[in-house]
């Protein structure tokens, strides 16, 4: 997690030892998966993971992936349904990705990463009705993620950004043709000002989070939300190099997350004792 996941491991250390290890088995299978779409992909990429599939639904599975995915979330169905969207979207992103529209888009956000806000609930025995919240929440941060890696994504023949937006392939980004990248700075700032919504239903959610986690969940919002905030100074640009948060912005973003968090959370105290009392 130090090494790939640098929004994520400094907020997972807020967390004690065997959620932390929790949530690093969750963090090793999704990458795992992420990898194989991404380093492998192809026809062979897509048949591994269109594999591991079938083999969640097997008692007898030999696949290590399968084995670890059913051991983490055993007696949790909400869970592992996620996990197979996640492994089925995945599977679907293994060659020249080019969506389509808004739909499609979300669908694949949903996919790939409103899923793992659903696991982490599942992890944490979070009830059902907060789950959509979780969703939202990886969905900011996928969007996030679409606009901070378009040029790398078109690189390699992919383009997220919607053609209802930007009717453009991918090569068209990367030789700067003028219209493509009109094109995709207004549809960076569209989906930026979504992932602002997201941001924002998802922080709701997260009062049904224990303590910890949720400091350290609403940590990592913050970190990548700042993404957003460097992408608009730098006006949308999307051939200007990977947006990175500068290690001191960072620490100032997660001392705030725990501030705001820590307030909200013994306001909720208070509140329950008025009630109780």
């Amino acid at each position: 997690m130090a090494r790939h996941a640098r929004s994520f491991a400094p907020a997972a250390r807020m967390l004690s030892r065997s959620d932390r290890a929790r949530v690093a088995r969750l963090y090793v299978l999704c990458r795992t998966i992420d990898d194989i779409a991404d380093e492998i992909g192809g026809d062979v990429g897509r048949a591994e993971l269109e594999t591991l599939h079938a083999d969640l639904e097997r008692m007898d599975t030999t696949s290590l992936l399968a084995v670890e995915g059913r051991a983490l979330f055993a007696g949790r169905p909400d869970g592992m349904n996620a996990l197979r969207q996640l492994v089925a979207a995945a599977a679907a992103d293994t060659g020249r990705t080019c969506i389509a529209d808004d739909n499609a888009l979300d669908t694949y956000c949903m996919g790939v990463a409103g899923t793992v806000g659903v696991m982490i609930c599942a992890l944490f025995n979070i009830d059902r009705g907060w789950h959509k919240a979780a969703a939202d929440l990886g969905k900011a941060m996928q969007l996030t993620n679409i606009c901070r890696d378009v040029a790398e994504d078109a690189r390699v023949g992919r383009r997220y950004l919607p053609f209802s937006q930007c009717p453009y392939p991918p090569d068209a980004i990367t030789a700067g043709a003028p219209d493509a990248i009109a094109a995709a700075s207004a549809s960076m700032a569209d989906l930026l000002h979504r992932a602002d919504d997201f941001y924002l239903t998802g922080r709701h959610g997260l009062v049904a989070l224990p303590v910890r986690l949720r400091l350290a969940v609403a940590s990592a919002a913050a970190m990548y939300a700042r993404i957003g905030t460097e992408l608009r100074r730098r006006n949308y640009s999307p051939l200007l190099g990977r947006t990175v948060v500068p290690a001191e912005r960072k620490v100032g973003l997660v001392v705030a997350a725990l501030v705001r968090e820590t307030t909200q959370a013994l306001k909720s105290e208070v509140r329950s004792a008025y009630v109780r009392t």
